[in-house]
C-alpha cells in the first residue's frame, strides 16, 4: 500500500512491510556482519514488519525515531531507537553486538562527507524528501570491532521514492568493510498507522 499523500519525513510513525520484490537482498551484508547462517535464512523467507514512532522528546528536544522490527519465523525482532542528534552513542543489539551510531539531518545541498559524492545515497528520492524543511534523515552505524571481532560501517538515507506511480518509504543502505562495499535499496509497503498502545 502507497504511503499516505500526506506523509513526509517529518512524521514517519507507522507500519510498514519490507517489500522483497522492490528491495534488493541483503543476505551478503548480513554475513559480513557476522548474523548465523540459520538466522539469514529465517530472514530471507520471513515477513518483516516494523513499527515506527516518530516524535520530539520533551525530555531532550530532539528528533527520535523509534522503531521495532518483527519477523515471522520465530525470530525475536530487533529495536533501534534513534536520536537525531548528531551525537555519536552506543547501541547494543542482540543480532549486531554493540554499534557505533549516530543520526542527523542534512541540509539537500550540502550533504556531510559520508553521502557527498554518493550518487546512490543522494539519487531515486521524491521531491519533497529532498526538500524537507528539517533536511535530509541520515544515519551511519558501525561495528564495535574489539568486542565482535568484525569492521563494517553502514550509511542511511531514510524518505521516500516512487515505483509504478506508488509512493514507498525506502532506505539506501551503503554499507562497507575494509575489502568490501555493497549498496542495497530496503523499500516498504506502509501497512498502516501504528495499532493502539
Amino acid at each position: 500500500m502507497a504511503v499516505p499523500d500526506n506523509m513526509t519525513t517529518s512524521n514517519l510513525t507507522g507500519q510498514f512491510t519490507l517489500n522483497k520484490t522492490l528491495s534488493d537482498p541483503t543476505d551478503r551484508i548480513l554475513m559480513l556482519q557476522g548474523v548465523p547462517w540459520y538466522i539469514r535464512q529465517v530472514v530471507s523467507f520471513a515477513t518483516l514488519t516494523i513499527n515506527m514512532s516518530h516524535y520530539i522528546s520533551e525530555e531532550d528536544t530532539f528528533e527520535h525515531i523509534d522503531t521495532k522490527q518483527t519477523l515471522t519465523g520465530g525470530i525475536k525482532g530487533t529495536e533501534e531507537n534513534r536520536i537525531f542528534s548528531g551525537i555519536t552513542r552506543e547501541h547494543k543489539d542482540y543480532i549486531f553486538g554493540t554499534v557505533i551510531e549516530n543520526s542527523k539531518r542534512f541540509p539537500w545541498k550540502n550533504p556531510p562527507p559520508e553521502v557527498a559524492g554518493n550518487k546512490f545515497l543522494l539519487e531515486g528520492w521524491t521531491q519533497d524528501t529532498m526538500e524537507a524543511e528539517n533536511g535530509v534523515l541520515f544515519t551511519t552505524g558501525s561495528s564495535k570491532t574489539e568486542e565482535t571481532n568484525k569492521t563494517w560501517t553502514v550509511d542511511q538515507v531514510w524518505g521516500f521514492e516512487i515505483f509504478d506511480g506508488v509512493k514507498h518509504y525506502s532506505r539506501h543502505v551503503h554499507f562497507h568493510t575494509p575489502e568490501e562495499t555493497i549498496d542495497a535499496k530496503m523499500v516498504y509497503d506502509y501497512y498502516g498507522p501504528l495499532p493502539p498502545a
